[in-house]
């Protein structure tokens, strides 16, 4: 009975919380499970999720707390309505996180400074090219907005989006490169790789299957022999090079979300079994920030 009017009693202030190390210590190994503590009942929810809170919220970071204690905000439509769990409230209606038709309904045109009458719109390919990579995500702090998608590939270069590996925004002869959690660079590849190869997150240089089009899905390194994604570990002979037996293709979706980094090797040795490729796992930008969340707070652990 006692446990149960505890749970009843409103929480206390943020900077009560706080103050109260036990809370503290609970919010701390919450993040180290990439998670939040409900500021109530201190059980670990994932970010963005109704969590403890009440219908139509969401359960978020506050980032006014001193120690990132958890709060509950609005997660609901124009006319009241709750979003589902998987669903965020934008621009008055509910849509799916990570959605990109929501992007796509979004006017992304970059103010050209040429007058009213440039014919300009969302229908050209400035704002195609504008809304390239995003996805509609919300970050910890509850911010819903048309975002780059990181676990896509895609760099964030001023707002515009570009597969990491390709040119991108650098001269010719280089591509850009993830440099750190939000930063990019160039780096040159003309003369090490040889034209229409890339040099690939394991340092290999690979052919790249071009389309045509622009990539508004992830580039992932498809077996040549099948023209498939290997859902297995492609058997590497002796004799063979393994940058011979893959190429660099589009994905219109995330062939790797499901069960795939089970076996997290992509080719490896016939003879030995010893692994010669891993497969790139998706960057988490929710996980990576909580983790820098939690590396501020406990500095020691990191």
């Amino acid at each position: 009975l006692l446990c149960l009017a505890l749970l009843s009693v409103e929480p206390r202030s943020w900077s009560e919380e706080c103050e109260l190390e036990s809370h503290r210590s609970r919010i701390k190994q919450c993040f180290k499970q990439l998670q939040v503590a409900d500021r109530g009942t201190f059980e670990c929810f994932a970010v963005n999720s109704k969590g403890g809170c009440e219908e139509g919220n969401r359960m978020v970071v506050d980032e006014n707390s001193e120690c990132k204690a958890s709060k509950c905000i609005e997660n609901k439509d124009e006319n009241g309505e709750p979003c589902h769990e998987e669903q965020l409230a934008y621009n008055g209606v509910c849509e799916l996180s990570n959605s990109k038709t929501a992007c796509k309904n979004t006017r992304l045109v970059k103010n050209t400074g040429l007058g009213k009458n440039t014919g300009l719109g969302k229908n050209t390919g400035l704002g195609k090219r504008e809304r390239l990579g995003k996805r509609l995500q919300a970050d910890l702090f509850g911010k819903v907005s048309c975002r780059c998608a990181l676990d896509l590939g895609f760099v964030d270069v001023d707002g515009t989006c570009y597969q990491e590996y390709q040119q991108g925004p650098c001269k010719a002869g280089q591509q850009i490169s993830r440099n750190g959690f939000q930063g990019w660079t160039c780096v040159n590849t003309t003369y090490t790789c040889g034209p229409g190869r890339i040099r690939w997150s394991d340092g290999r240089c690979y052919q790249v299957e071009q389309s045509g089009e622009m990539c508004d899905g992830r580039y992932e390194l498809y077996e040549v022999k099948t023209g498939k994604y290997p859902m297995k570990p492609v058997q590497v002979r002796d004799n063979e090079q393994v940058e011979e037996l893959f190429n660099v293709k589009c994905a219109s979706v995330r062939v790797n979300s499901v069960g795939t980094f089970n076996n997290p090797c992509a080719a490896e040795a016939k003879t030995t079994g010893e692994c010669l490729l891993k497969r790139k796992a998706p960057q988490q930008e929710q996980e990576d920030n909580l983790k820098a969340l939690f590396c501020n707070l406990i500095p020691d652990e990191c």
